[in-house]
């Protein structure tokens, strides 16, 4: 290998490299994964930048992919689908995406404006401050910005088994972070392209259904069940999308499920002591946000609070009164 691009391989093994781009945020990075052989296939492309379409260009280039044949997506959030189309384009890859993906990957922008104007609207049932829901979600056109509208070739479903490479990867759907996340799963050899159901050292976010999906508001329950769907796998090593490999994926699920566990008590406890807002609940599970001038992180912990309060609620532990224009939670 030889390039400016060699700088951001990391072999994997003779045929799989990891594609790691450093980029300027808390996660610190975003993995692609290249599988060479008779398929040669990606999964993920990272967001869509001209610097970072170089970067990754150069990548391919040194590791000897002149083409690819598809580009696996593990879930429609920008910063793994945003530069899918640019990739398409250049390499002649079909890409592949859950079907309940399609809508944001293929309208882009489009969808996360309207993504965004419905979760303007929703904050207000939430306590969440007038000023700081119009300085986070006017930042729309941003993240527009890193994405660009593309196809998705090959609908999957989950269940399915695909090529990658010389390698033959199920397909899982683990729902949750979005309703339809996918990881990738090489048999045999134990190996997990967990996108971002599974990080080193970070609990992925719930997704907020705005509109509700299929009568649900958030994602976690379903994060929850398909982290216990991965205790039926045999994972020697699981690959995320940000961050090093996890050499211990079943503690790893493991303390991420305790997590939630003891972020639920302590959502209770909140509402027990006077949170009667989803706002002041988050405030109280994530004091660090009270004084930060507004960011994408209020909105990150506005969902995770909503997200154990309405569990809490479906389990009969608080109550929710919706009546008023802003939802009021109390303990049951």
């Amino acid at each position: 290998m030889s390039g400016n691009g060699a700088e951001f391989l990391q072999p994997l093994d003779d045929d799989v490299y990891r594609i790691e781009i450093p980029i300027q945020h808390e996660l610190r990075n975003f993995n692609l994964y290249l599988f060479l052989g008779e398929h040669p296939a990606l999964i993920d492309a990272g967001p869509y930048h001209p610097l970072l379409e170089g970067m990754v260009v150069e990548a391919l280039r040194a590791a000897g992919a002149k083409r690819l044949e598809l580009i696996y997506i593990t879930h429609s959030h920008i910063d793994h689908f945003g530069m899918a189309a640019r990739l398409r384009s250049l390499t002649g890859a079909a890409v592949a995406a859950h079907r309940y993906e399609r809508p944001r990957i293929e309208r882009a922008g489009a969808r996360l404006e309207e993504e965004y104007r419905c979760y303007s609207a929703l904050s207000r049932h939430m306590g969440f401050p007038d000023e700081v829901a119009e300085a986070i979600f006017s930042l729309a056109g941003v993240w527009t910005n890193l994405s660009e509208p593309c196809p998705v070739d090959v609908p999957l479903r989950g269940g399915e088994t695909v090529k990658a490479g010389d390698r033959e990867l199920e397909v899982i759907h683990t729902p949750g972070h979005t309703a339809g996340h996918l990881c990738f799963y090489q048999r045999g050899e134990g190996l997990l392209f967990s996108g971002d159901h599974l990080m080193r050292s970070i609990t992925p976010n719930p997704e907020l259904y705005c509109p509700p999906w299929r009568g649900e508001m958030t994602g976690l329950p379903q994060f929850l069940a398909s982290l216990e769907l991965l205790r039926g796998y045999d994972i020697a090593v699981a690959h995320p999308g940000h961050g090093k490999p996890i050499h211990s994926a079943e503690r790893r699920i493991e303390m991420n499920l305790m997590h939630h566990r003891r972020r639920l008590e302590k959502t209770l406890e909140a509402v027990e002591r006077g949170c009667g807002t989803v706002w002041e609940t988050a405030l109280r599970l994530f004091p660090q946000v009270r004084d930060k001038p507004p960011q994408v992180d209020h909105f990150l912990a506005l969902k995770e609070a909503l997200a154990h309060l309405l569990i809490l609620e479906r389990e009969g532990r608080v109550f929710c009164d919706r009546e008023g224009e802003v939802w009021s939670f109390r303990a049951s």
